[in-house]
């Protein structure tokens, strides 16, 4: 879908985006889910030079760690007082709230983020040597 913006409109988005130091089209997404998403009030999305992660706010905790702690059986209640004790219950549920919400992108992301494909991308970018070398496969 493409949606057709007025010219002001569009350049105060690229000057916002340039004040951010991000992309207009990650300026929007962020504004779009900060305003218009279900909120998640415990859920921050951050960047960093890595890319982008979906976190508990105040913490470096991902959303993604609550979920592989659910998937591997965990209750909630076990998650936030056994696992992650530096999470309360309302962060714990926020972030499987949350997944339930992005599940398609968050699971594409993880799926594009798995040492293979990381192992892969390095010996593209560096060749097989140097990259055997970083790994400590030589």
């Amino acid at each position: 879908m493409t949606i057709t913006l007025p010219d002001p409109l569009y350049r105060r988005i690229v000057e916002q985006a340039r004040a951010n130091k991000v992309s207009p089209v990650d300026f929007l997404t962020e504004f779009l889910d900060t305003h218009l998403a279900p909120q998640h009030p415990h859920v921050e999305r951050v960047q960093s030079s890595g890319g982008g992660r979906v976190v508990i706010k105040g913490t470096r905790t991902g959303v993604e760690a609550v979920v592989g702690y659910r998937r591997a059986g965990y209750t909630p209640e076990e998650i936030a007082e056994e696992v992650l004790p530096h999470l309360d219950l309302a962060q714990v549920y926020d972030a499987l709230s949350y997944y339930e919400d992005y599940r398609e992108e968050m699971d594409a992301s993880a799926a594009a983020n798995t040492p293979e494909v990381w192992r892969t991308c390095l010996i593209e970018k560096l060749g097989e040597k140097q990259a055997k070398a970083i790994l400590g496969e030589t």
